[in-house]
């Protein structure tokens, strides 16, 4: 692996890359990844009409680039933490850390970034490698730096670029719920959908796993159940492309779906991007995630662990890569376990 710094704009950037895959990463700017490429094929939206700059800490999230790959903690929706001991701390649009600097370094052939809340006692830290070819592995530490327990949604926050006729595929039997619809197509929150072929508020016949064009003007936000099996994959039939998350089902139990048609921002023009989010919780809002009882917690002193992968790559058969990738996340639950019995030892 190579590592380097590099300028990306106005933006101090490092640069990550192996002969297959180049990664950049700024760490002043939430340690944002705004760039993925695979064979020098960019994989995340970019956007060329908003231009990478320094955030504000509390703003809309709609107001900056909203393109490549943030972390969205302890919230995703602004929302007001409901409970003891933080109750009634505002919480921003996207969570605290995606708008604040990270320190960065490097550590164990692995870039190591890491970040306190703002006002979640905490410290959030990321290392990210390149284990095999075509695959980057994020590996997450959550650290209570209270003496109360604290409950929180995070969800990995990529913004993908589409293009018509991608199709997204999840594990079997999965369903869908909504979080946000535009117009209440697909019915309001928490109305639940078969997975992938479902009906609209018409009753028009819909496949949810089709990208379409952005001349439709359609966004949705859904959430799965929790899946049977850690992975969700997005492949373009055009060039037999794939991207897909891997991750142990245990600790990261459901992925989080922006399919996005040009229908966001809602006041226009909308983007064109798909957000395919691995995550530990749902809807969007924490306050209703702990109404649900949906959420995650971290005990006072102690460290939450967990993992994602990406894995990119060249289908041949899409049949066989899904059945490879499903192998993949059975590895990884078995090994989180195995972890997890040592642990107890």
């Amino acid at each position: 692996m190579k590592l380097r710094r590099i300028q990306q704009g106005s933006i101090e950037a490092v640069e990550m890359s192996t002969a297959d895959l180049t990664l950049k990463v700024l760490p002043e700017l939430g340690g944002k990844i705004c760039s993925i490429s695979w064979r020098d094929q960019e994989i995340l939206a970019q956007n060329p009409s908003r231009p990478l700059r320094s955030a504000r800490y509390g703003a809309s999230y709609a107001d900056y680039d909203a393109s490549g790959f943030d972390e969205c903690f302890p919230t995703i929706a602004p929302s007001r933490y409901p409970e003891a001991p933080l109750e009634g701390t505002e919480l921003p649009d996207h969570g605290e850390l995606w708008s604040i600097p990270w320190s960065c370094d490097f550590t164990d052939s692995a870039l190591h970034l890491a970040v306190s809340g703002m006002h979640i006692p905490c410290r959030f830290e990321k290392w990210i490698d390149f284990p095999e070819p075509g695959v980057i592995r994020f590996r997450y530490a959550l650290v209570n730096l209270s003496t109360q327990s604290f409950k929180y949604l995070w969800s990995a926050h990529p913004l993908f670029a589409p293009r018509p006729g991608m199709r997204i595929y999840l594990p079997p039997g999965t369903s869908v719920l909504v979080d946000w619809s535009k117009d209440d197509r697909l019915g309001k929150i928490f109305q639940t959908h078969p997975w992938p072929e479902t009906r609209d508020s018409a009753g028009n016949s819909v496949d949810l796993s089709l990208i379409q064009s952005a001349d439709l003007c359609l966004v949705d936000k859904l959430y799965t159940t929790r899946l049977s099996e850690g992975w969700c994959l997005l492949y373009d039939p055009l060039d037999g492309r794939y991207c897909a998350f891997v991750f142990p089902v245990k600790t990261v139990p459901f992925v989080g779906l922006s399919i996005n048609m040009g229908g966001w921002p809602v006041d226009g023009p909308g983007y064109y991007n798909l957000g395919i989010e691995p995550c530990s919780g749902y809807p969007d809002s924490l306050e209703l995630a702990i109404q649900r009882g949906v959420v995650s917690a971290v005990e006072p002193g102690k460290t939450n662990r967990w993992e994602t992968q990406l894995h990119v790559g060249a289908a041949g058969n899409i049949t066989s890569t899904l059945a490879d990738i499903s192998a993949v996340s059975r590895l990884l639950y078995a090994a989180g376990n195995r972890h997890e019995d040592k642990s107890n030892d």
